[in-house]
């Protein structure tokens, strides 16, 4: 009796750290893709305000004001 109780709890505690195993796989596949997709957010607006700042820059001291004046009219 002593021996299948021994089995017992030995298949119980695989079932266990099998199921263990999954979730906390499950779980840190979770963190890693939010880790991710934040480092990948902050990568797309690190471009964009680089971008905003190129735009900037080049908007400014581009020529004379009445000829920036007169590109710009037919955008509007």
């Amino acid at each position: 009796m002593a021996e299948f109780l021994i089995w017992l709890v030995a298949a119980l505690s695989a079932v266990g750290g099998i199921v263990f195993g999954r979730v906390w796989g499950r779980v840190e596949g979770k963190r890693q893709g939010k880790r991710e997709a934040e480092r990948d957010a902050l990568e797309d607006t690190i471009g964009r305000v680089e971008r905003g700042r190129k735009a900037v820059c080049d908007g400014r001291d581009a020529g004379d004001p009445a000829q920036r004046l007169r590109r710009n009219d037919g955008a509007w």
